[in-house]
């Protein structure tokens, strides 16, 4: 038995540049600035600084036709509209190709299962991972990064990786905390992607015994007699009831004596090394009371198992989680008829995320003319995805991906604070710059890794004739997203060319994938 306080000291230092700036020798290339072309800014946003669009509608960004509620569930459930993607979903029909994406598994994702040999490090545990890479352990770390780039873009089962996206922020781990590169594979695996479609329950219960967790949060360092409340607080706070969900501070104190004792595997020779290991010795065996609940004297690690079970059929939990699972999937604002419909949806079902998500994406509430939907903002991971998935764009290598992603403030797993990033308008609205820096890096094919093929995009567009092709772009690379009046701005951009060769055709998509429309979905 453990009883020595333990200690990572040993453990290698992640090896890695100290900002998200590209490596030496290499510089991400300015957008291309062409005084005798409209800017962007100039192009879309008028002296006052109003969007080109704000006066032709309430809302920003293009909206479906209110009919095609197949267009607006392909936009919700995929980490970017492409054009195949959505005449598949149409030809299926919107139950249906709901119904084929809630059952990801039934999916054959093969192709997506080759791309990721190139990313070993993924199936790998602490112990190989320490063992392996103690001098280059960058290279887990831009792997676990790089395979959820990869995956969005190219993987069939969207869902699934709009899904893990969601709780990898609300179990949000902070990856550039170390040693984490050693824990975060076995968390993204065996927590996030291993009940992403699961329950709520089991996906609690995964996560408060992931040797991520109890690290990032301190619960490692939670001992008796001097209990560490990091983790307890947040599993109140932010995984489970909300703020305001009725806990108090003695709640918080008691579900840290109940978890006193839960921490890591500090037995290097063990294949379980630095993973979940409950220590009696750490352990407060004392009598508890966490939200009226009695926990009983020596209880010892059941005593945290029944926490865990009060805490995800707490109905404040119920209403935490389906508040934000329908703000990810339908709108920042959703009305709370359904709000409360999927409260009652966890509540009868005890948590299951697939019957709670067929709530929130019933067709009466996706339709474009529903009050429920309203147009998000794309946070700069889905910008990103969208336009690479829209233009059919290979990614060979996510490297430089990830860096243009950390200079957007968006790289995946690196939120500091245990809340996860933000999904919303007012964090991600005010920095539009490095979005069009990278579209425009992306289409003058400065991006290494990445190829947006010449005859890939002929194939989506038809031909490069300069009458009608800005509504082209828009309705077949980006998902309707744009205004009438931004196509028409992109329309001058092209007919001010005159004949059009391929280098002005990939400049104009660029310029269509900067408006401020497409920045919505």
């Amino acid at each position: 038995m453990t009883t020595q306080t333990p200690s990572l000291d040993h453990v290698p230092r992640l090896n890695r540049p100290a900002s998200p700036s590209l490596p030496p020798g290499i510089t991400v290339q300015a957008a291309r600035r062409d005084p005798a072309r409209l800017s962007r800014r100039g192009l879309f946003f008028d002296p006052r600084g109003a969007s080109s669009g704000a006066s032709q509608r309430k809302l920003p960004g293009g909206t479906p036709a209110p009919s095609d509620s197949v267009m607006a569930l392909v936009q919700r459930i995929t980490q970017g509209f492409s054009l195949s993607e959505y005449q598949r979903a149409r030809a299926m029909g919107y139950d249906a190709y709901l119904e084929e994406q809630l059952d990801h598994l039934s999916i054959d994702d093969s192709e997506m299962d080759a791309r990721l040999v190139n990313f070993p490090t993924l199936g790998m545990s602490p112990k190989q991972l320490i063992e392996s890479y103690p001098d280059d352990n960058y290279i887990p770390y831009y792997e676990l990064k790089g395979a959820a780039i990869v995956r969005s873009v190219h993987s069939k089962r969207q869902l699934f990786e709009r899904m893990c996206e969601f709780w990898s922020d609300h179990f949000s781990i902070d990856h550039q905390k170390d040693p984490m590169w050693a824990f975060k594979q076995d968390d993204d695996r065996d927590v996030v992607r291993q009940y992403a479609l699961s329950s709520f329950p089991q996906l609690l219960s995964a996560s408060a015994h992931s040797g991520a967790m109890m690290y990032y949060l301190d619960n490692w360092l939670n001992f008796a007699g001097a209990a560490q409340e990091n983790y307890a607080r947040e599993l109140l706070e932010l995984h489970t009831l909300g703020v305001g969900g009725g806990f108090t501070e003695q709640d918080v104190k008691e579900v840290a004596r109940c978890l006193t004792g839960w921490s890591l595997n500090f037995d290097a020779a063990s294949p379980d090394y630095l993973r979940f290991r409950f220590e009696p010795g750490f352990h407060d065996p004392g009598f508890k009371s966490v939200l009226g609940h009695f926990i009983a004297a020596n209880s010892y690690q059941a005593g945290g198992e029944q926490v865990l079970s009060i805490l995800s059929g707490h109905a404040s939990t119920a209403r935490f989680i389906s508040t934000k699972l329908t703000r990810w999937l339908l709108s920042e604002n959703p009305p709370q008829a359904v709000i409360d419909a999927v409260t009652q949806t966890y509540i009868v079902t005890g948590g299951d995320i697939k019957a709670m998500i067929r709530v929130i994406l019933a067709e009466d509430n996706v339709v474009g003319a529903s009050p429920a939907l309203a147009p998000k903002f794309r946070r700069p991971f889905h910008f990103v995805t969208s336009i690479l998935r829209g233009l059919d764009a290979e990614v060979y290598d996510p490297i430089f991906l990830t860096y243009y992603l950390a200079l957007m403030g968006h790289s995946p797993f690196d939120w500091h604070p245990p809340n996860g990033y933000p999904d919303s308008v007012h964090v991600w609205g005010n920095s539009i710059l490095p979005r069009w820096t990278f579209v425009s890096n992306l289409m003058s094919g400065a991006i290494p890794g990445v190829q947006v093929a010449l005859g890939d995009v002929i194939g989506l567009l038809g031909d490069f004739e300069a009458e009608g092709i800005a509504t082209r772009i828009n309705r077949r690379i980006l998902g309707r997203a744009l205004a009438p009046g931004e196509v028409v701005r992109v329309q001058a951009f092209f007919d001010a060319r005159g004949t059009l060769i391929w280098p002005e055709v990939f400049e104009g998509i660029a310029l269509a994938a900067s408006a401020p429309g497409y920045q919505w979905y």
